[in-house]
């Protein structure tokens, strides 16, 4: 029955995009700061100037990186569907939107509706934007 407990919060999941993006650039820096360190004392250089500066970084450790990570993807993704709306609004093909996101013309319909499915289903959506992102979907322009 675990499937039925509703998750627990994550604290990556309240943070924006700017915030997110530094967790994951403080955990690249940690990182090339500790290979930086086992270069050097392999070497036999003195290391103490990386180790202060890996001292001066926040700690976050990988797995705070990897939930980061995975918001970033998340608000990434709505974004994206929203773009691909945007696009299809103007006038866009979906052969074009495909072709902007470096994917088939199916791929990029699917994409799509796959997110619309999921919007639908989550709790009251907002009616007018129901409509306008199946507008969107309409695949009678030109391709």
């Amino acid at each position: 029955m675990s499937g039925d407990r509703q998750k627990a919060p994550d604290a990556a999941d309240a943070r924006g995009l700017e915030e997110l993006l530094e967790v994951l650039r403080v955990s690249d820096q940690r990182e090339l700061y500790e290979r930086g360190i086992e270069q050097e004392q392999a070497a036999g250089r003195p290391v103490a100037v990386l180790v202060n500066a890996l001292a001066d970084l926040p700690g976050v450790t990988g797995l705070e990186a990897l939930r980061a990570s995975r918001r970033v993807v998340e608000l990434l993704t709505a974004a994206r569907w929203h773009l691909m709306r945007q696009a299809r609004e103007e006038g866009s093909s979906w052969s074009q939107v495909g072709a902007a996101l470096g994917m088939s013309r199916q791929a990029a319909y699917d994409f799509y509706r796959r997110k619309l499915d999921q919007h639908d289903e989550s709790a009251a959506p907002d009616q007018a934007d129901a409509v306008r992102s199946r507008a969107a979907l309409d695949e009678t322009s030109s391709d």
